[in-house]
């Protein structure tokens, strides 16, 4: 029985390290700068542990698709996002922290829909590495 015990324990440890695990840092983000994009919204999921977003951009590169990822629906809601703001085929504003690799697209830090904005604003003293940094800490659950 004892023996039995230790092997199932063993084994849910096992499996719940890579649950435990599978929460990556936000490192692959520069968040000491902010870019733009404006397109169509392909597909929206406010999820956790990561909010969802791809966008259609059509303009002198040519159409394509850019994804995104942000904070967790409870960030998201203390930054102003409400359930049913950002819709599949809606035109979206976002500013995000960018890949550092280059690749287009990154971690949102604030988007704004015809249904309003959510997000970190800059204001006052608080500067883009300020809103960045807060931005930073959030993304990493500090």
């Amino acid at each position: 029985m004892k023996q039995t015990f230790r092997i199932l324990t063993l084994a849910v440890a096992a499996l719940s390290a890579g649950v435990a695990l599978a929460h990556h840092s936000a490192v692959q983000f520069d968040f000491t700068r902010q870019v733009s994009y404006t397109g169509v919204v392909k597909d929206f999921a406010a999820i956790n542990p990561h909010m969802r977003l791809v966008i259609e951009l059509d303009d002198e590169k040519g159409k394509r698709e850019v994804r995104f990822e942000g904070h967790s629906t409870n960030n998201m809601y203390r930054g102003g996002y409400r359930k049913g703001m950002v819709k599949v085929g809606d035109t979206i504003t976002v500013n995000a922290a960018p890949f550092r690799d280059g690749t287009e697209g990154g971690y949102v830090v604030s988007a704004e829909t015809k249904e309003g904005f959510f997000g970190l604003r800059s204001s006052g003293n608080r500067d883009q590495r300020a809103i960045g940094e807060e931005t930073r800490r959030q993304a990493e659950g500090r």
